[in-house]
């Protein structure tokens, strides 16, 4: 199905006719590698359902989580001009991907003008995602960055009722552990900023968590004290 929120989906309809033929749809499994750094990508990919983490291997040859990716993100843009990819990305579980071959579409003369405008509004979005994350670990307290990094995951969702990635998964994201983030939502629920129907879901309360990531909360201490980041 077509979808507005996606880069291919974006095409005009003539555009997107030629292109149809050459999408492919797939699943995806709980820590599949779809893009590695220092590669030149062979395959354009659009998430259509699920989350994608962003990896950075840095100078010092260790690799950490810098983002998540979601629904309509697209992943191997630089793949169009044979340049490499400047992070991993790992699926954090199961989802959908639309994939197209570069090569293949490049040789069919399907990249026109109004698929290069298409892109370039695609990294204009990606470069906005990746600043919003290095705004995230950068508040202060563990809490405040969770109540932050969920009112990102509704965005990427396009619902107040979010399906949570893995706790370990946040941990990593929020430089933090997973014992950490587990208290961290339970004080979430205490102070009515979300609901846990079930492990895997929550419904957000935005402008509890609004309050919470951007002036901290009264949690024994004053204004401001929130949940300690472990190193």
């Amino acid at each position: 199905m077509r979808s507005s929120h996606c880069l291919l989906g974006q095409l005009p309809e003539p555009a997107f006719q030629q292109w149809l033929p050459h999408i492919r749809e797939r699943g995806l499994a709980k820590g599949q590698k779809l893009q590695a750094q220092g590669s030149v990508a062979h395959e354009f990919q659009v998430i259509k359902i699920g989350f994608v983490l962003a990896i950075r291997r840095g100078g010092d040859g260790v690799q950490r989580p810098v983002a998540l990716f979601g629904n309509g993100h697209a992943l191997g843009s630089p793949g169009w001009l044979q340049q490499p990819s400047a992070m991993h990305f790992e699926a954090l579980g199961p989802g959908r991907i639309c994939c197209v071959d570069i090569a293949t579409i490049t040789r069919r003369g399907l990249v026109d003008a109004a698929f290069v405008r298409a892109l370039a509004a695609s990294y204009t979005c990606n470069n906005a995602l990746l600043a919003e994350w290095a705004h995230i670990v950068r508040i202060p307290g563990v809490l405040r960055q969770l109540a932050a990094t969920l009112m990102q995951l509704a965005a990427l969702q396009s619902s107040l009722l979010v399906r949570l990635p893995s706790q370990g998964a946040l941990a990593a994201l929020l430089a933090t552990t997973r014992e950490t983030i587990a208290r961290s939502l339970v004080r979430l629920v205490q102070l009515g900023a979300l609901e846990r129907p079930d492990r895997w879901h929550c419904v957000l309360q935005p402008a509890v968590l609004l309050r919470i990531s951007g002036a901290g909360v009264q949690d024994g201490g004053g204004e401001g004290q929130t949940a300690s980041k472990k190193d």
